[in-house]
């Protein structure tokens, strides 16, 4: 396997890749508010910091969970395929594959997307919708040099 180091200094920093995703996830939110809303987002839970479990040697590298967001109440069934379709339209474009379906019933939907360093971005929609995305593991930009 190669240098945890290395791997990590071919990845863009945490901060290049925090901002990268904030940019896609409010893409999201205005298209999705704007296609099949109106929806109320509103931040449910601040960013937050972890060290890197795929690494656990390397310290001056961290995975976030960035902002995610709620908006209150259910998307109808007859909407979800369009939000699913723009979902996977915009996040494709940020390195995202193809969603994996985790829940389709009834009033009742949630994807998943992975990217190529470990991030994944979550979509439901039931008592509420929501959206959130966690980063892969990446060093801050001070230890990439």
């Amino acid at each position: 396997m190669k240098d945890p180091r290395s791997l990590l200094r071919q990845r863009p920093s945490i901060e290049e890749i925090s901002e990268r995703y904030e940019q896609m996830q409010q893409r999201l939110l205005d298209r999705l508010n704007t296609e099949v809303g109106p929806l109320s987002w509103a931040v449910s839970d601040p960013v937050s910091r972890a060290v890197c479990t795929e690494f656990p040697d390397v310290f001056d590298a961290e995975s976030r969970v960035l902002e995610s967001w709620r908006a209150p109440g259910n998307l109808p069934d007859a909407d979800w395929p369009l939000a699913v379709e723009i979902v996977q339209e915009i996040t494709i474009e940020y390195g995202f594959g193809e969603p994996e379906i985790i829940i389709n019933r009834s009033g009742d939907h949630e994807i998943i997307g992975n990217d190529q360093f470990g991030a994944v971005y979550q979509f439901g929609t039931a008592a509420n919708t929501v959206l959130m995305i966690t980063t892969g593991c990446h060093l801050l930009t001070a230890a990439k040099g």
